[in-house]
């Protein structure tokens, strides 16, 4: 499809020229969907709590979602020798679909200088591209993910990328480990102290300045739903439903210079065949936190966006189709869940005496203004 004629319009120049990944497919990381003792592959869980290496990262086999605490099982593939390489390749089934892997430049022309410049910028850290090349070295695919490929596509200059996010097939400790010799190479590792939460598995590598203002990079890896405890897996696909709308699964891949689109949808969500942004919920969990956080996400990029611009038909109606009792099932998870959504109503909503949230509020229907009273509550 021809996206210069839906608005995504610019400038023709030489797209840069990405280093080539090494092909590591036959030799490289355990992935999701392989088997060890003929058991599939699940995925990686960390049992550091702070400061993880490889050595904390255990694999996840089929059976263990359902076990009341992580296995102790190594993810080196040296240590399974039953290892057979069954599973999905990152990427392979991507790279051969048109409708899910695009060069930046046949989007927009220009668009691949500029996430060449956000990766190599003076406004992002300056370990970001030996990180990710390092990564590819020992065979792991690392993406561009959330804010930064979403407004790159829609237009927005490289310093104007506020949030820089990677996720990938590394699990918390394997990237830990590799951030920290990254940072040791250059001398830099005290200037850049890391955090590592282990309830999420989002590492954290803060900004030698301003630590006290936020990450200067967020890492977690790809999304793996249907575990008792936090985990992380190495499908694109399972990764993108499990996030909250269509527009927020976009990846950028740096070491193929590929725009990748899993779902196959999100592209034609950002800028629809009039000009508009549809805001198209992804996540199907029934999980009542999972919910709330979608709604709160939901409401927060239908006040960023100019209301002329935009399609909210699809949220609307996921919105109103939300149980009545959602707030119930809230309340049987304690105060520290309330704790958490005051908080992220808080990042998602900077006025909350807008007219616009009123209207936004409206729409969205009598459980969405339910959660809105209760969080405000909480976070008073």
């Amino acid at each position: 499809m021809d996206r210069a004629r839906r608005g995504m319009t610019g400038t023709a120049v030489t797209p840069p020229v990405p280093r080539q990944a090494p092909d590591t497919e036959a030799t490289g990381p355990i992935l999701t969907g392989d088997t060890v003792g003929g058991r599939r592959v699940l995925g990686f869980t960390c049992t550091a709590q702070a400061a993880p290496t490889a050595s904390d990262d255990q694999l996840l086999l089929q059976g263990d979602e359902h076990a009341g605490r992580p296995p102790r099982r190594s993810s080196d593939p040296a240590d399974q020798p039953s290892l057979v390489r069954t599973g999905r390749r990152p990427g392979r089934q991507m790279r051969t679909d048109p409708v899910r892997t695009h060069r930046p430049d046949d989007l927009r022309p220009g668009l691949a200088d500029h996430f060449r410049d956000l990766i190599h910028g003076p406004c992002t850290p300056h370990f970001t591209a030996a990180l990710i090349e390092h990564l590819a070295a020992s065979g792991h695919h690392t993406w561009l993910s959330g804010g930064a490929p979403r407004d790159l596509l829609s237009g927005a200059a490289p310093d104007e990328v506020n949030d820089l996010d990677l996720t990938g097939t590394a699990p918390a400790g394997a990237f830990t480990e590799t951030t920290r010799q990254v940072l040791d190479l250059d001398g830099t590792s005290a200037e850049h102290p890391q955090r590592f939460s282990p309830d999420t598995l989002v590492c954290t590598v803060l900004d030698p300045v301003a630590r006290t203002d936020g990450p200067s990079l967020d890492y977690r890896g790809l999304g793996l739903d249907g575990t008792s405890f936090p985990a992380t897996g190495t499908d694109l696909l399972q990764d993108s439903l499990q996030r909250d709308l269509t527009v927020n699964t976009l990846l950028y891949d740096p070491m193929r210079n590929l725009v990748v689109d899993p779902l196959g949808t999100a592209l034609d969500d950002l800028t629809d065949a009039d000009g508009k942004r549809r805001l198209v919920p992804v996540n199907t969990s029934t999980d009542p936190l999972v919910r709330a956080e979608v709604l709160l996400r939901g409401v927060k990029f239908r006040l960023r966006w100019d209301e002329r611009d935009l399609d909210d038909g699809p949220l609307c109606a996921w919105a109103l189709a939300l149980p009545d009792d959602l707030l119930d099932r809230l309340d049987r998870r304690g105060e520290e869940t309330w704790h958490r959504l005051a908080g992220l109503w808080a990042q998602c909503v900077p006025d909350s005496t807008s007219p616009a949230l009123k209207e936004t509020i409206r729409r969205l229907g009598a459980v969405a203004a339910q959660l809105h009273a209760r969080c405000e509550r909480a976070g008073r």
